[in-house]
């Protein structure tokens, strides 16, 4: 498949997704209300039930084109297709418009959310799981409550919790999980990554802010 054949396609199953799972009991605007604000105290949040908003054909058809987003505790899934691309920075857009960019699995934008991550310098967070752990520096840049953006410096350290097994969309998937422990003066948050035996990270738990908690995003 060619890759502007492969783009058509991905946008196509988006507009077929629009209707299905819990996104569509309400508009956007009315989840963001009702989601709870998470108390970043340190410790780590727990995987949730994700809706089935792809099918195991869909991504076979298209490998790793798609993520599947899990926010506020499973109330909010969606299905988010590969945009546009920058190095090993990619931007995962919802068709509700939702937006996550990672690099290299690791969260360094949002766009949509009650309150969203601008940007974050993560390399140190990186270096660090190469190395299957160690301390690293993590620099985000977020909205105040003056809407102006603010650097914020994390101290973090990441650690190996061992091998698990996981399922995600009818596949089993032996990976290794960690556990990055993040603290200011002010917030202290603990993302999780299980990365499988490619160095592929297929599902991670990851801190926006705390208006918007915690978000899900599973591999298939």
């Amino acid at each position: 498949m060619t890759k502007r054949a492969a783009a058509v396609w991905t946008m196509a199953a988006l507009a077929a997704l629009v209707g299905c799972g819990p996104m569509n009991e309400g508009n956007l605007a009315g989840t963001a209300l009702t989601a709870v604000r998470a108390r970043f105290d340190g410790t780590p949040a727990t995987p949730a039930p994700t809706a089935p908003v792809l099918t195991r054909a869909q991504v076979d058809a298209n490998p790793g084109g798609f993520l599947v987003m899990n926010a506020y505790g499973g109330s909010l899934v969606a299905a988010l297709a590969a945009g546009g691309s920058n190095g090993s920075r990619i931007t995962w857009i919802s068709a509700e418009g939702l937006s996550v960019t990672t690099q290299n699995g690791l969260m360094v934008a949002t766009r949509g959310f009650p309150r969203d991550l601008m940007a974050a310098d993560v390399s140190g967070v990186m270096r660090a799981l190469v190395a299957s752990g160690g301390g690293a520096t993590r620099r985000q840049e977020v909205l105040s409550d003056t809407d102006q953006i603010e650097t914020v410096t994390y101290a973090c350290n990441v650690t190996s919790k061992g091998r698990e097994t996981i399922g995600i969309l009818g596949r089993q998937i032996g990976t290794e999980r960690f556990e990055e422990a993040c603290a200011s003066d002010r917030l202290a948050f603990t993302n999780q990554y299980w990365i499988d035996d490619s160095g592929t990270m297929v599902r991670s738990l990851q801190a926006i802010a705390p208006e918007s908690g915690y978000i899900q995003l599973d591999r298939p």
